[in-house]
C-alpha cells in the first residue's frame, strides 16, 4: 500500500501546483520608422514614375517637328521620351558635342533661370537680366522669333549655343552643348538647321 502512495503522491502534488502565467511583451524596434518608410517607398516610386509618364505624354503631346538640314557629321543619338531630336558629333582628335532639342509647357522658369542652369552647368556664375538680355542674340525660325545664348566656360573648354523659342504658350530649346573647338565650328550648320526647321 506504501509503494502505491509513492508512486501517486508526486501526481497528486504536480496537479495542484497553479499554472504558469504567460505574458506577453510589445518590442519597438529602432528601426520601425525606417522599415514603414521603406514599406511606403514602391508607392512613392510609383507616384513618381507616373510623373514621368505625365510628362512624356505632355511632351508627345507637342507632335514632331520637320527637321531642317541636318549634316552628315551628326550622329542621330537613341529616341529618349523627353526629347525631340537628339544628335551626336565625334572627331577624329576626339573632341565631342551635342545636341538636344526639348519643349516645354509654359516659359520653363524664363530666360534668367534657364540661362543661368545652362551657366551652372560651364561652371559659370549666376547673373542677372539685364546681363542676359545684353548677351542675347535674335532668331527668325519662320514667323517666331526666339533668343540666341552663346556661352563659354571660364576655362574656355566648354560651350554652348541654345535657342529660346515660345510657340503656342510652349518653350523649344534648340541647345548644342560640348568642347569649344568642336560648338565654334558647328554653331553656323547648327543655327541653320534651326532656322530651316517648321515646329507642329
Amino acid at each position: 500500500m506504501m509503494r502505491h502512495w509513492l508512486i501517486i503522491l508526486p501526481l497528486i502534488l504536480s496537479a495542484c501546483k497553479p499554472e504558469p502565467k504567460i505574458a506577453t511583451y510589445e518590442v519597438k524596434s529602432e528601426n520601425s520608422a525606417a522599415l514603414a518608410k521603406a514599406s511606403e517607398a514602391p508607392s512613392n516610386k510609383m507616384n513618381a514614375m507616373k510623373g514621368d509618364a505625365s510628362m512624356q505624354a505632355e511632351v508627345a503631346s507637342f507632335g514632331e517637328p520637320k527637321w531642317g538640314s541636318i549634316p552628315k557629321t551628326w550622329t542621330a543619338s537613341a529616341p529618349n521620351p523627353m526629347r525631340k531630336g537628339s544628335w551626336s558629333i565625334t572627331q577624329a582628335d576626339g573632341s565631342k558635342a551635342e545636341i538636344a532639342v526639348t519643349v516645354f509647357p509654359g516659359d520653363v522658369g524664363g530666360d534668367v533661370a534657364n540661362v543661368n542652369r545652362w551657366r551652372g552647368q560651364l561652371g559659370l556664375e549666376k547673373v542677372g537680366e539685364d546681363k542676359i538680355k545684353s548677351d542675347q542674340n535674335s532668331i527668325n525660325v519662320g514667323n517666331l522669333s526666339g533668343r540666341v545664348y552663346q556661352l563659354i566656360s571660364t576655362d574656355g573648354k566648354k560651350s554652348t549655343t541654345a535657342v529660346i523659342l515660345p510657340k503656342n504658350n510652349a518653350t523649344w530649346f534648340f541647345k548644342l552643348t560640348g568642347d569649344t573647338g568642336l560648338v565654334s565650328a558647328e554653331k553656323e550648320s547648327f543655327l541653320k538647321m534651326v532656322t530651316q526647321t517648321q515646329l507642329p
